[in-house]
């Protein structure tokens, strides 16, 4: 079928690199840390948009910032992205081959990800396995509403952002839950942008996988990790949702 070799020759293309002024400003650290319970300061302030990098808090935890310039990528590609990718970890690996290994779903969303066509968005639960740094591990995120998450979605909808793809995230299927996550959908001067923010740490209690895990070089990881991970995915999409969207 034609669909099965646009999968096999997008698992081919050679992923993008980090561009060059990206890399510069991820070793120059001029990032600012903006704590978890601030979130709501990136859908009204533009200034922080472009940074990029990872800051350590006083507490040990970690900031990191990523963003992606998305151009000819919609709301709705995205949005079917979500929902489509989770169901087969095929999917999963075309959006970062060789780093992304497999994915499934929790048992209660089935009737959410069955569904022959994509349903209204709801709170659900991805599995993921895939490689952070020099790690891979199976992972938890489980998905909400912005509005579930702490976004204003009065201030969502003054500043034009549509959507925010956030979760919280746990190692070893969710045993072990460490991180935050949100990726800000905002059109920018005419362009699509996916500002994307972690917070390590911020939901990480055990005193000894505290001192493993946050460091400079899980942070740089998770930067570098991100970057790759939605510039491959902004080119891809268009093909994805041209071949299986419909």
């Amino acid at each position: 079928m034609k669909q099965d070799y646009i999968m096999r020759d997008l698992m081919k293309k050679p992923l993008p690199e980090m561009p060059a002024d990206i890399r510069a400003q991820l070793d120059a650290g001029n990032v600012t840390p903006v704590p978890f319970a601030e979130k709501d300061r990136f859908i009204a302030d533009d200034s922080l948009i472009y940074e990029v990098g990872y800051k350590r808090f006083p507490n040990g935890n970690y900031y990191c910032a990523m963003y992606c310039p998305m151009p000819g990528i919609t709301l709705e590609m995205l949005q079917w992205w979500f929902w489509w990718h989770a169901k087969a970890s095929e999917r999963y690996r075309v959006w970062f081959p060789g780093e992304h290994f497999a994915i499934s779903y929790a048992r209660k969303d089935q009737d959410f990800f069955r569904q022959p066509k994509q349903p209204p968005f709801r709170a659900n639960t991805h599995f993921p396995i895939e490689k952070i740094g020099k790690i891979a591990l199976p992972l938890k995120i489980a998905f909400e509403t912005p509005e579930d998450f702490g976004f204003d979605p009065k201030l969502m909808e003054e500043h034009n952002v549509p959507w925010v793809v956030n979760g919280h995230v746990g190692a070893v299927y969710g045993l072990v839950s460490h991180t935050e996550m949100a990726h800000i959908f905002k059109v920018v001067d005419g362009t699509p942008v996916l500002i994307s923010r972690f917070w390590i740490g911020e939901t990480l209690k055990l005193p000894l996988i505290r001192k493993a895990m946050l460091n400079d070089d899980t942070a740089r990881g998770m930067v570098t990790h991100c970057c790759i991970e939605y510039r491959n995915l902004a080119a891809i999409l268009p093909t994805l949702y041209e071949a299986y969207g419909s």
